[in-house]
């Protein structure tokens, strides 16, 4: 794997996937999905026994999508929410939500190695995995509430699955941060 933003290690049957963006607290960019898509691929020739996902760094695990104006998909999506072009805002959550799910989807255990915070879709990565293990110092958070959004990557409905529905409410509509001992 050459692509850098995402890193693939394999250590015996297990596959390590590091997201590698630790300026940006390993937010999700366009380069970010195409590269999960890479290793999703290469994962699916070849099943490790398990996959660990974890962020590089130890201050975040991923804080979600990069809404950010020098991300080009920040600026295309505000563009068609502005515009009301639901059907392109549509196309780029589907977009982002599709590289989730291939990679979740892998037919072997997906255990979520949260070493830092995990916001917004960074919190929905780590609902949707098989397995969390959080460091201490970890902190989950639904942040995308405090911009008016909603989980959209399929993590509101797994913590819901999870924690039950009134709990996921709570965590969904107040962005209350969880920490490791929670």
């Amino acid at each position: 794997m050459t692509d850098n933003r995402i890193r693939l290690e394999r250590k015996n049957k297990i596959a390590v996937v590091t997201m590698n963006r630790p300026e940006k607290n390993n937010a999700f960019d366009s380069s970010m999905f195409e590269a999960l898509e890479q290793v999703t691929r290469e994962l699916d020739r070849d099943h490790p026994r398990a996959v660990v996902l974890t962020g590089a760094d130890d201050r975040a695990f991923c804080s979600g999508f990069d809404v950010n104006l020098e991300n080009p998909m920040t600026t295309e999506f505000l563009d068609a929410v502005n515009k009301k072009d639901t059907a392109l805002a549509g196309k780029l959550i589907n977009r982002m939500r599709s590289a989730i799910d291939g990679f979740v989807g892998l037919p072997v255990p997906i255990i979520a190695a949260v070493n830092g915070l995990a916001y917004g879709g960074g919190m929905e990565l780590a609902t949707r995995c098989d397995l969390r293990v959080m460091d201490i110092g970890a902190e989950l958070c639904f942040s995308e509430v405090r911009l008016g959004l909603m989980p959209d990557w399929g993590g509101g409905a797994c913590l819901a699955r999870l924690v039950g529905s009134a709990h996921a409410t709570d965590l969904i509509l107040t962005a209350r941060v969880v920490n490791a001992d929670e």
